[in-house]
Order: structure tokens, then sequence, then C-alpha cells
């Protein structure tokens, strides 16, 4: 297979970027756009479609959709909308997520409804009206959001780590049944990253310390020695979307700076 250059090798392409009007989802679906990608940002305010407006503004090809990823009736339609203005659809990314704290007696049960919604049930509902799209297509990449908290968490953060395994296994799922369809599926499991929603949980447990004073706390047992950054995340995204990544499908790809492996023992 003939590869494109890196800088343009999504010319000709969509992708459906679901939480892509901050953070992480934010930073990838600018760098698809970047190397020449159709994109649909999905969010869940009206800021998403300023967000869009930016991305045009710069001569970028994207739309702005918001609403509840978590209501099939959303999804639908954005899906719909997607393949209506940019003509079909080729990568899924799944990175939209809350991240409730509180452990298994302070979470309560609206708390992980809610959680599950957001984190697994919006992902569900992208595939499940997304994949037909991938197969007319002849194919194509989805790549999911979860965490090193799927595997090793730390106290106070229930609902969260546990959708995040959640993702995990969905992620397998896809590959397995889908690879007949030539359609691809990887999990990124993402460490400390300096987005709204790390900066958010920063101050919900800073006990008064700023936020830069959390993140150095966060800093330390990561091996690198700091955060990461969106981008950095996006860059695997797009390597994951990218025929680069061709014989990839059922993986997870952590990119934590060293955290998980400095904390094991053996």
């Amino acid at each position: 297979m003939k590869l494109l250059p890196v800088e343009r090798e999504f010319e000709g392409r969509t992708a459906f970027v679901l939480g892509g009007s901050s953070g992480i989802g934010l930073a990838t679906a600018r760098l698809l756009a970047e190397r020449g990608a159709s994109v649909a940002i999905v969010g869940h305010a009206d800021d998403t479609l300023i967000v869009a407006k930016e991305f045009t503004d710069d001569g970028l090809k994207a739309v702005g959709l918001f609403g509840d990823a978590s209501q099939s009736a959303f999804v639908s339609h954005a899906i719909d909308r997607t393949v209506q203005t940019f003509g079909g659809l080729d990568i899924l990314v799944c990175s939209a997520a809350i991240h409730p704290v509180g452990d298994v007696l302070e979470t309560d049960e609206a708390t992980w409804d809610r959680t599950f919604a957001v984190n697994v049930k919006s992902m569900y509902l992208a595939c499940h009206y997304g994949v037909p799209h991938l197969i007319a297509s002849q194919g194509g990449s989805i790549i999911t959001v979860a965490s090193v908290q799927a595997t090793s968490n730390t106290p106070g953060v229930c609902a969260y780590a546990t959708t995040k395994g959640a993702i995990v296994t969905f992620t397998h799922t896809l590959a397995v049944d889908l690879a007949k369809h030539n359609i691809r599926a990887n999990t990124i499991c993402p460490g400390s990253i300096i987005t709204p929603m790390q900066e958010h949980f920063a101050k919900a447990n800073g006990n008064g310390r700023s936020v830069e004073e959390m993140y150095r706390e966060f800093a330390k047992p990561v091996p690198l020695g700091r955060l990461g950054h969106a981008w950095e995340i996006a860059e695997l995204a797009a390597f994951l979307a990218s025929p680069r990544s061709g014989f990839c499908t059922g993986a997870q790809f952590t990119a934590d700076g060293g955290l998980l492996a400095g904390l094991r023992i053996f």
C-alpha cells in the first residue's frame, strides 16, 4: 500500500470525534483536520459550534454538533449529519467522558448511572450508528480513549475507573467482531494529561492547594517527571487512525510517561 505523506494522510477521509470540543478529543480533532480530514466535532455544549468555527476560520473542514451523547436520537442524528455533510465516514474517535470523585460508598446511584451513560454508552451509540458507514467505506478505524485507571487506579474514582475498564473490553469486542469488515479498533490509555478534566480533578482534590501544586504532586510518580499534553495523545490517535498502524487492532496503547512501569513491583 502506498502511504500518503503524514501531513496530508487523511485527505478525502471523514472523522467523527465524540468529545471533540475539549481536551484530548479537541487535540485529536484538530490534528486530523490539519492533516486533511473532514471532521465532525461532537460535544455536549453549544461552545462546540465555536470550536468548529475556529476550525473553519483556519481553513479546515469541520462541522460542530452538540447534544447529549448518551441519547440515541442525538447520536443517530449526529452520525447522519456527518455522512450527509462530508459524504461518508472513515474514522470514529470516542473520547467523551466525565470524571466524578468518590468511592463506592460516596458514589450515589445517579452518579454511577450518568458516568456509565456518558463514558460507555456514548461509545456504544457512536459505534452502533457509525459502523454501518465504516463498512460502506470498505473499512476504517475506531479509537477509544480509556485510561490507566482501567487497570491501576487511585482511591476515590470508583465510577470513573470502572467505566474505563469497560471501555477496554468494549474495544476488544469491536476488534474481534469487526475485523471481517476491515475495521480496526484500538484503545488509548493515557495517564495524567493536562486537560480541563485534569484541572477539575485537581481542584476537587486540592484541599486548598493550587492546580499547579496538584500537577506537581500528580507528576511525582511519573518516571518522565511531568504530566502529558493532549497533543501527545492526539499524535497517537492519528497513528491509530492511519494505515501506518494497519496491523494494529484490539490493542491497548498506554501513554503515561512510564507511570505504570514505575509502579510495578516484581
